[in-house]
């Protein structure tokens, strides 16, 4: 089961157990790989009952995405097999069963692209390329908007489908752009990258005559 949450954002994850007598109690733990460790009882027991137990959950660092496993106790002895949640960055409400009927991604708006650079740049042409982040849950594709520096409307755009990467040609020389990379998926898109304002010299006025 993944359950989707981004840093900040509270989700509720709901553990539904078909338990006969039904539960009394319930145990939450979370393991990122690196420790694992008991959920405090009072950040669930008020939300729980003999079918369900709900655990809100806020992760605020890398360190808070992993794995959170839910035990249901009743009058027989111990759930054996826990229900498992995989914490990973994403978006807002998940509902799970312990049959997997209900199993379903939470999905978000993507994460913007990192590490952007300016490679091969001419006069008149530059090739921009990023690397892209965390989906949402979703397919994913990349817009590139490219502005002058004394407008806040684009000079034009332009779309990737598999990958961050841009082709950028036919741009006059001596004007000072400004590049912004998105990513986009069905939720939305992510806040945009800045690049550096770029301009493009004109080759001829840089070679010195006689």
């Amino acid at each position: 089961m993944v359950v989707g949450a981004s840093r900040g954002e509270s989700v509720d994850i709901v553990c539904e157990i078909e338990a006969d007598p039904p539960a009394k109690t319930y145990r939450w733990k979370f393991n990122n790989s690196g420790e694992t460790l008991d959920v405090a009882a009072e950040r669930f027991a008020k939300t729980s009952n003999g079918t369900i137990s709900v655990l809100r959950y806020t992760p605020v660092s890398e360190l808070d995405y992993g794995s959170l496993s839910c035990w249901a106790v009743n009058a027989v002895g111990h759930q054996i097999n826990p229900c498992v949640f995989q914490v990973v960055a994403a978006g807002r409400y998940i509902h799970a069963s312990s049959n997997d009927s209900e199993n379903f991604l939470s999905t978000g708006k993507p994460f913007a692209v990192r590490n952007c650079s300016l490679s091969n740049q001419t006069s008149s042409s530059v090739e921009v390329t990023c690397v892209p982040g965390f989906d949402g849950g979703l397919p994913q594709h990349f817009l590139l908007e490219l502005y002058s520096s004394s407008s806040a409307i684009p000079r034009y755009n332009m779309t990737s489908v598999n990958e961050p990467y841009f082709f950028l040609d036919n741009l006059e020389p001596d004007v000072t752009f400004r590049i912004v990379v998105f990513a986009v998926n069905a939720k939305g898109r992510s806040h945009g990258v800045v690049l550096e304002e770029v301009t493009f010299r004109d080759a001829e006025k840089r070679t010195g005559g006689c």
